[in-house]
């Protein structure tokens, strides 16, 4: 690793640390639940990034590092335009308060126990985001691969040279390792600097409609499902991203699997469903529905993604069950940790493991 990657590195695990700063003041404040799925939040995340530094750095297990030339200079160029404009928002809302101006709608200070169905469509439709890491391992990335060639012949020698001297000769999968983990980087960085101001400083928070689409215990110190999304693909990202071709096509896999299980659950539940489990809002028609569409699923990515033949039939129709039974032994366990961050840290590793075993 050179000089930037271990400044990029400081900066997440900076994060990180203000993620278990925050993590105290929920226990100090008494919220348990929110205590408990922030403490798993924190750890997750500065253990992923401990996992890679030591593959890579002390196990050599792979000669990917967690990010190079070119992409380090992204997040951080990122980093040096994103924080002032946030900046400049946060001052904009802190002026409307000092002059007495409402900064906030009606709409956004209600708490509702369980969100209106509109809302929780526009939740679940916005995990169809993480979708776009599989078409950048996949699709796109390979296009910006070709895009970066072109730019950089058109550059002075030293950075084009520097560019061609790391990438002529690797496989394509590794550009877009880096790719994802530069993309996916940057995206947490936003939602981080974010979050600590919605939580820290509510008053000048810049994004005040966003909280429409949060439930009740989640509009306190308890951190957004964005953040435990956000956490749980980088972290299966940095640590099994580097370990290929494997890595990769159970990411996406179980990323596939989880997005769609828990979209199924949620809405096919809420709709159709009658009988609870337990005592909570779930119920066992969304529970069933989940399993059913988050196995489909995994298939049907495993035979789209699967060109480089790495698993057998067997393998394609097994690893997708045992995933599915995972979403639906965590959807009718309902932890209090965030389930945006347990399908995808689980299920990827549980798949991961499995996947050399089977192989």
């Amino acid at each position: 690793m050179d000089l930037l990657s271990y400044i990029i590195v400081g900066i997440f695990s900076l994060y990180g640390l203000i993620l278990f700063y925050i993590t105290y003041l929920t226990k100090k404040k008494g919220e348990k639940g929110a205590f408990l799925n922030n403490l798993i939040n924190s750890l997750v995340f500065l253990i992923s990034i401990s996992i890679n530094l030591v593959i890579i750095n002390l196990l050599h297990i792979t000669s990917i590092d967690l990010i190079i030339y070119p992409f380090d200079i992204l997040i951080l160029g990122f980093i040096l335009l994103f924080l002032p404009f946030f900046y400049l928002l946060i001052h904009r809302e802190k002026k409307k308060v000092s002059l007495g101006k409402p900064n906030t709608r009606k709409n956004d200070l209600l708490t509702p126990k369980e969100l209106p169905l509109k809302y929780e469509i526009y939740r679940k439709l916005s995990h169809l985001i993480v979708l776009g890491i599989i078409f950048f391992y996949f699709t796109l990335g390979f296009l910006v691969q070709n895009l970066f060639v072109y730019l950089f012949k058109l550059l002075p020698p030293f950075f084009s040279e520097l560019f061609f001297s790391i990438y002529n000769n690797i496989p394509n999968m590794i550009f877009t390792q880096y790719l994802v983990v530069c993309l996916v980087g940057i995206s947490l960085i936003g939602f981080f600097t974010a979050e600590f101001i919605r939580i820290l400083k509510p008053e000048v928070y810049p994004l005040k409609p966003v909280n429409r689409i949060l439930r009740e215990k989640e509009r306190h110190m308890r951190f957004g499902p964005h953040i435990s999304m956000g956490i749980g693909c980088f972290s299966i990202i940095i640590i099994y991203g580097v370990i290929q071709p494997i890595g990769p096509l159970i990411i996406c896999t179980s990323m596939t699997m989880a997005i769609f299980g828990d979209m199924t659950a949620n809405l096919f539940g809420r709709t159709f469903g009658h009988k609870k489990i337990r005592n909570t809002n779930k119920t066992y028609a969304g529970l069933i529905a989940g399993i059913v569409v988050a196995f489909f699923s995994g298939i049907i990515v495993l035979l789209l993604l699967n060109g480089l033949s790495i698993l057998n039939l067997l393998s394609i129709f097994l690893l997708p069950s045992i995933g599915a039974l995972l979403i639906g032994l965590l959807d009718f366990l309902d932890l209090e940790i965030d389930d945006n961050l347990t399908y995808n840290s689980i299920i990827s590793t549980v798949l991961f493991f499995i996947s050399f075993i089977i192989i």
